[in-house]
């Protein structure tokens, strides 16, 4: 138990850290960010800006708090409570008719669709049961360097797929076919 919940730990750490990382890279990438958060049309202009630095600023606390287990159950928290509201924003979004572009990891993704909550909802399900094994995962021996070495094996491919799903999506869609020519005469 102590190994998967580690795996679920460093999967959440590495996707928020991805997370951060992206929208913080240059001003323009975090611009890119404030404005998908306006294009949801969900809240009032004068807030936007505010609440999209909220959400960089929890992604960003969720990275230390797993890093540290004692502090484990409060980077879950944070991690499921913050994934809760993103994929509520995403329904009330598609609920709306709007589709603004993803930029959750900094760069213009697609537009927002069912995979984000899909997405959203199994990370959300990954942090709910580390906050309920956590208080287990602490009994016992600590950790082998093994075991982390293979949690971090496990964990780094899941949360590439997570941050590069866009990318894979569009990489099986099926291609855009082209319109009809009319035939030669």
């Amino acid at each position: 138990m102590r190994y998967v919940e580690l795996t679920g730990r460093l999967l959440l750490a590495l996707v928020f850290l991805a997370a951060v990382v992206g929208k913080l890279r240059s001003r323009a990438a975090f611009a890119g960010f404030v404005g998908s958060v306006e294009a949801f049309g969900l809240l009032p202009r004068r807030r936007v800006r505010p609440v999209a630095g909220l959400a960089v600023a929890v992604e960003a606390a969720v990275v230390p708090l797993l890093a540290v287990p004692a502090a484990a159950p409060a980077g879950y928290a944070a991690a499921a409570a913050l994934l809760a509201v993103l994929t509520g924003a995403i329904l009330a979004a598609l609920r709306r008719g709007r589709r603004p572009a993803c930029h959750c990891f900094g760069t213009a993704g697609a537009p927002i669709g069912p995979r984000h909550v899909v997405r959203n909802v199994l990370l959300f399900l990954v942090a709910a049961a580390g906050l309920a094994a956590s208080p287990m995962a602490g009994a016992g021996p600590p950790a082998g360097a093994a075991g982390r070495l293979l949690a971090l094996a496990a964990a780094a491919p899941l949360a590439a797929l997570v941050v590069r799903l866009d990318d894979l999506a569009a990489l099986f869609a099926p291609a855009p076919s082209a319109p009809a020519r009319p035939p030669y005469r």
